[in-house]
């Protein structure tokens, strides 16, 4: 994720020129056996991840709105916003916090983001990867950036400094930490730019029990307007499934001890579904999903799914305003001096993510840039849970509770 803040030409004082944002779809984490699997540690980051996943879920139903497959990272978005937010003053502030949901003390804001993200890095083994990286990029010697802000973005959110980036230094960047997933966050960088802060997520994990590329072959899925053939997948096995209201829920682990995904099959209706599913709808099912274990045959197609979008105007929408506006945007944080003397405000928000789910495991990046017993006995018929329609899914950190990616699937094509 990026946010890219632009002072004006000295004459106007126009401020920040760019921010962009990206963000990866979703699946949700969790590992471990259900029984045994630990509840999310919130002593340390639990408003600060709680914030990115309400946030995120805002997004996510605003995006839902317009058609075609989604993917996204509340927690690159959730990040990218608070390495802005802490270089915000007053009103601006005020707006940015309620909009995002952070209501920690802002000496404490950068503290829990810290100790996530040590959490988070920790979590890396031989049996998975996840790499989450930040940068401020620096553009212009000309418009101050202040040294105690960069350096709190250097301790608390373990980001890279690069001074005198230009667009291929950002483009570049983006590329190595996603693992070429993710080509370029910027299609161009604005002159008036002084400041790119960027996140950039990468995953990729075995399922804990892949599934055999023998088994699959094509099948109908149920489109919102006619049918397609898609190849998919097979295995039959032991999973925590679930019935909500509206929909069934299924939890496949990967290979480790944290992380899973977690498919939302509606029964009806996507959108509505989608409307019911809220940051408070999400730690339910999670919950419920714990020691939920039954004999299951699923089917779920192999699916591959991209993003791109400009999260300016939906922040908008949700009640940001000042920290776009430079006159009345207050950065004073970022740069040390009266908005006055150095005006900066949010030029963009752009969000790019991908995601490759196949017979061995899940493969995913986001960018966000600012300018998911057995017995000698005879097993119960198992239940069928066939995504064979339009599903949700969600990939979400055990541990810290944190959705590190989110999405609709309508056509897995």
């Amino acid at each position: 994720m990026a946010l890219i803040c632009g002072s004006p030409g000295l004459e106007d004082g126009v401020a920040c020129k760019r921010m962009l944002l990206r963000a990866l779809c979703a699946l949700v984490v969790g590992a471990a056996p259900a029984a045994v699997r630990a509840a999310p540690d919130t002593a340390a980051w639990g408003p600060l991840v709680a914030g990115y996943n309400s946030s995120g879920e805002q997004l996510f139903q605003a995006f839902a709105a317009t058609a075609g497959n989604i993917v996204l990272s509340p927690y690159s978005i959730g990040t990218v916003m608070a390495m802005a937010l802490a270089g915000a003053r007053g009103e601006t502030a005020t707006e940015m916090a309620k909009v995002l949901g952070l209501a920690l003390p802002r000496d404490q804001l950068s503290g829990a983001n810290a100790a996530a993200l040590a959490s988070l890095k920790a979590a890396a083994s031989p049996a998975f990867e996840l790499r989450i990286a930040n940068a401020a990029m620096l553009t212009q010697s000309r418009i101050p950036i202040d040294q105690a802000y960069v350096a709190l973005l250097q301790k608390d959110y373990a980001a890279e400094v690069f001074r005198g980036a230009d667009l291929a230094t950002v483009n570049g960047w983006v590329k190595k930490k996603t693992d070429g997933k993710i080509e370029s966050i910027l299609d161009r960088l604005d002159p008036s730019a002084a400041l790119v802060l960027l996140d950039a997520i990468y995953f990729k994990a075995r399922w804990d029990r892949p599934f055999a590329a023998a088994a699959t072959r094509p099948e109908p899925f149920h489109l919102l307007s006619g049918e397609a053939s898609v190849p998919t997948m097979h295995i039959r096995g032991d999973f925590e499934l679930v019935q909500r209201p509206g929909y069934h829920a299924l939890r496949l682990p990967y290979a480790g001890d944290r992380t899973a995904m977690v498919v939302i099959l509606p029964d009806g209706d996507v959108a509505d579904t989608v409307q019911r599913f809220d940051a408070g709808e999400l730690q339910a099912l999670l919950a419920a999903l714990q020691g939920s274990v039954q004999r299951v045959d699923v089917s779920l197609p192999r699916f591959q799914a991209s993003f791109k979008a400009s999260l300016k105007d939906t922040f908008a929408a949700l009640g940001m305003h000042r920290a776009f506006d430079p006159a009345q945007a207050d950065f004073s944080g970022m740069t040390g001096k009266p908005p006055s003397q150095v005006p900066l405000a949010i030029g963009d928000i752009e969000h790019r993510a991908v995601i490759d789910v196949a017979e061995q495991g899940t493969e995913a990046a986001a960018a966000t840039g600012t300018s998911m017993v057995a017995t000698a006995m005879r097993p119960p018929s198992p239940e069928t849970f066939r995504v064979d329609h339009p599903f949700l899914f969600s990939l979400v950190d055990d541990k810290t509770g944190a959705v590190l990616f989110q999405g609709r699937i309508v056509d897995p094509r």
